[in-house]
C-alpha cells in the first residue's frame, strides 16, 4: 500500500482498514505522514472521535496551521480544544470571539465582562429549586421582580402596640411620651372601659371615683406597664394603637425583605460583581400617547473566562451538538445547564423563619415619625 493509498483510506473514514499498520494509534498515524511533508493532505474531520486527545491536538498545533483556521472551518472534534488554544495563548482575541459570536447575552466593557439581562428575573435560573416550585429560587424570582416580595410577606397579627415601646430609642420613647399627653393628658377618663389595676390605682391616688386622670408624673409608669398600655391603645388612644402596630408590622416586613435581599444578592456574588445596572436604551411612547423609558440591564460577571473553560474543558472531542457554546446562545443559559449537569453549583440559601430583631428594632425606630 503506498502512502497515497493511506492518505486516501484515510480521508475516505477508512481509518479501521489501515489502522493496523500503524498499531492502531492515529498519532502514530500523523507522524509518519508528517515526516513525508504530507500533513497538509490530511483531511482533519477523519480523525476518529475515539481517538481524539490532547496529544493529538498539540501534535496538530505545532505542525500545522490549525491556529490560524477559522472556528467555523475546523473539525468539531477540536472545536473546544481550538478555543482553549486561543484562551491560552490568544486570550484577547478569543474572548472577543466567543463574545461577539458565540454567547451573545455577554458585552465586553472597559473594566471587565457584563451579562445583558431582559429581565431581572432571568437570574433565577442560577438558584436552587425546592422540593415544590419553593426555595431559593421562587424567593428570588419575587426579589428580582419588579414587584419584590411583597407588603403581606411576612405578617404578624398577635403584635400589641408595647411592642413598639419596648423597642424605641430614648428619644422617640421621649416623643411618645410627648404624644401621648397631648391627646389624653389630664383628661377625665371612665374607668368602666378599663380593667387594669394601673388605671383603679390612679383612680384611688387622685380620689376620683369611677375616673382617672392621665398627669405627666403618671406616664413613665403607663409606658412601662404593658397591660394598662395596649388597654389604653383599645380605647382612648385607639388610633394610636393602630399607628404603632402598623409601624411594628412595616418595620418587621421590611426587616425581612431586607434580609431575603442580602441572601438573593449574596449569592449572586459567586458569579458576578456589584448590583444590577440599568442603563436608558429608548424612550417609547405607548398607544394612548403616553411615554416610558426601556432600559438596558446588565451585570459584571466575576470568573467570565472561568466559567467557559470550565465548559469547553468537559467536553473536549464531543460532538454533539450541546458540546458547544453557540448551542446555548448566552452564557446564562449555558450556565443554567452546567448547573443542571452538576459542573457549578446552583446558588441556594435557608428562608428565615422570622425577621431580623436587630433590623426590626433599626426600622422601628427610623420610621416612628412616618407614623406617630
Amino acid at each position: 500500500m503506498t502512502i497515497g493509498d493511506l492518505i486516501e483510506n484515510f480521508n475516505d473514514g477508512n481509518w479501521d482498514y489501515i489502522s493496523k499498520i500503524f498499531r492502531n494509534n492515529v498519532l502514530t498515524f500523523l507522524k509518519f505522514i508528517h515526516r513525508k511533508n504530507l500533513l497538509s493532505k490530511i483531511d482533519l474531520t477523519q480523525i476518529p472521535h475515539d481517538f481524539f486527545s490532547d496529544e493529538v491536538f498539540d501534535f496538530l498545533v505545532d505542525n500545522t496551521d490549525i491556529s490560524e483556521i477559522s472556528y467555523y472551518e475546523i473539525p468539531e472534534e477540536i472545536k473546544n480544544h481550538y478555543l482553549l488554544y486561543h484562551l491560552e495563548h490568544n486570550y484577547e482575541w478569543a474572548m472577543e470571539f466567543i463574545t461577539k459570536n458565540l454567547l451573545s447575552d455577554v458585552s465586553i466593557r472597559q473594566d471587565g465582562f457584563y451579562l445583558h439581562l431582559r429581565d431581572r428575573d432571568d437570574l433565577k435560573i442560577l438558584f436552587c429549586e425546592g422540593r415544590r416550585g419553593e426555595g431559593a429560587r421562587y424567593v428570588a424570582k419575587l426579589i428580582l421582580s419588579e414587584d419584590g416580595l411583597g407588603h403581606d410577606w411576612y405578617y404578624d397579627n398577635s403584635v400589641t402596640p408595647h411592642q413598639v415601646v419596648d423597642e424605641l430609642d430614648d428619644a422617640n420613647t421621649t416623643t411618645l411620651i410627648d404624644t401621648i399627653f397631648k391627646e389624653i393628658g389630664d383628661k377625665e377618663l371612665s374607668l368602666e372601659d378599663y380593667d387594669s389595676d394601673f388605671f383603679s390605682e390612679l383612680s384611688e391616688e387622685q380620689g376620683t371615683e369611677g375616673y382617672f386622670r392621665i398627669r405627666a408624673q403618671d406616664l413613665n409608669g403607663l409606658v412601662s406597664d404593658e397591660s394598662a398600655f395596649n388597654e389604653l391603645c383599645k380605647n382612648d388612644l385607639d388610633e394610636l394603637g393602630s399607628n404603632l402596630r402598623s409601624l411594628y408590622w412595616q418595620s418587621e416586613n421590611s426587616a425581612y425583605e431586607d434580609e431575603i435581599y442580602d441572601l438573593v444578592y449574596g449569592g449572586l456574588d459567586e458569579y458576578f460583581e456589584g448590583r444590577i445596572i440599568e442603563v436608558p436604551k429608548r424612550e417609547v411612547t405607548r398607544h394612548d400617547g403616553s411615554k416610558f423609558t426601556k432600559y438596558d440591564t446588565y451585570i459584571k460577571i466575576r470568573n467570565y473566562k472561568n466559567l467557559v473553560e470550565t465548559f469547553l474543558e468537559n467536553r473536549k472531542g464531543r460532538t454533539y451538538s450541546d458540546s458547544f457554546l453557540e448551542y446555548y446562545g448566552g452564557l446564562l443559559t449555558l450556565m443554567g445547564y452546567m448547573i443542571d449537569d452538576g459542573e457549578i453549583e446552583c446558588i441556594d440559601f435557608r428562608v428565615p423563619d422570622y425577621p431580623d430583631w436587630y433590623r426590626t428594632r433599626k426600622n422601628i425606630n427610623e420610621l416612628f415619625y412616618d407614623y406617630i
